[in-house]
């Protein structure tokens, strides 16, 4: 039987196509990329409590890749070594305990994000640098183990899975600390049945993680 016309001439203008060009360069990691958090900088109390005050924060041990940040209630100037200057918006969301918390604005996307990247030069979202994080590169035992760790870390221990469990830190609930506790117990409990818990972990994963 003949193919129909209207699907030769489709496939026939399909393959006149140029084939798209695969990217050369492995795409980064989260865990491995330098960010500014939002959180980071409310803990740090950052932001002016008025909207005509700008406070300049430097941190060159957490923020080496910017020479300073000048922070306002409306946005924040990141002030890179070569002289550029990038402004980035901020966006106040409601919350329900009465003061409002601020998120990012990606200048690329303009969506909120509560991390920015930076990479060739600039900050911006994980969508726009194409950054995923490193359970997708891993199976099913080692997303896991990757899980345990991080919650070990948030324990103050350490992300081996052969260490003990840390006592409970100081100021954190007997219950909440019971449930990390456990869930840490469950993940790696199947971990080491599949066997998956022979080969290290790479630490550098967890560097800004604990930072």
């Amino acid at each position: 039987m003949a193919m129909p016309w209207q699907l030769a001439q489709g496939l026939a203008a399909k393959r006149a196509l140029p084939r798209r060009s695969r990217p050369t360069e492995p795409r980064p990691l989260v865990e491995l990329t330098p960010h500014i958090d939002i959180h980071d900088l409310c803990r740090q109390r950052a932001f002016p409590e008025n909207y005509y005050e700008r406070w300049t924060l430097e941190m060159p041990f957490k923020y080496p890749f910017v020479k300073n940040l000048v922070i306002s209630r409306q946005n924040i100037e990141a002030n890179y070594h070569s002289g550029y200057t990038q402004r980035i918006a901020l966006h106040w969301c409601r919350t329900g305990f009465g003061r409002p918390r601020p998120v990012f604005v990606c200048d690329q996307c303009h969506c909120g994000a509560r991390r920015l990247f930076f990479r060739y030069g600039r900050l911006a979202c994980k969508d726009c640098h194409r950054i995923q994080y490193a359970s997708r590169q891993h199976n099913t035992v080692t997303r896991k183990r990757l899980q345990a760790a991080k919650l070990r870390l948030s324990l103050g221990s350490l992300s081996n899975i052969n260490e003990p469990l840390p006592p409970k830190p100081k100021w954190q609930r007997c219950r909440t600390y019971r449930n990390i506790t456990n869930q840490i117990q469950r993940l790696e409990a199947k971990a080491k049945r599949k066997q998956g818990f022979k080969k290290p972990i790479d630490t550098r994963i967890f560097a800004y993680h604990i930072s």
